[in-house]
């Protein structure tokens, strides 16, 4: 059973899936665990949840920021002040790393989804279980 699916519209996603794939360099995944070398999405839960490119330089905020902050998307009803825990497995606050360019089983790539998609409107869905999580496409968004 699943804790959670998170929403998020493909349309602000893609621009942070293109500046991972033209950065000239690319943030390794935080803290221990191996991930992605090349382009990749950071999924992070901390002030609300969200998604931004590994790639270096960092994408500026679209407005404001502070020096130095990231441009974000954050998942659909999942903002700063809103507080999503996943179980004790996947942790309080974590950071997890989404390849952009490894086959998924069928031989697609992420980022030929996320391009596909975002050209419809589409949206891209995290469905997090207390062990893993699983990346999924939609051409229509939440119902909530």
């Amino acid at each position: 059973m699943s804790l959670v699916d998170l929403w998020f519209r493909l349309a602000d996603v893609a621009p942070l899936a293109e500046h991972a794939m033209t950065a000239p360099e690319h943030a390794p995944t935080p803290f221990a665990a191996p991930g992605p070398t090349g382009p990749a999405l950071f999924w992070v839960k901390d002030r609300g949840v969200y998604v931004l490119s590994n790639g270096k330089p960092r994408q500026p905020p679209e407005s404001g920021g502070a020096p130095g902050q990231a441009r974000v998307v954050y998942a659909h009803g999942h903002e700063p002040g809103t507080h999503w825990y996943g179980g004790t497995l996947l942790g309080d606050d974590f950071v997890e790393a989404l390849s952009l360019t490894e086959p998924t089983l069928d031989g697609t790539t992420i980022i030929a989804l996320i391009r596909d998609y975002a050209a419809r409107d589409g949206w891209m869905v995290f469905t997090v279980f207390a062990d893993r999580f699983e990346t999924s496409f939609s051409d229509t968004g939440p119902t909530t």
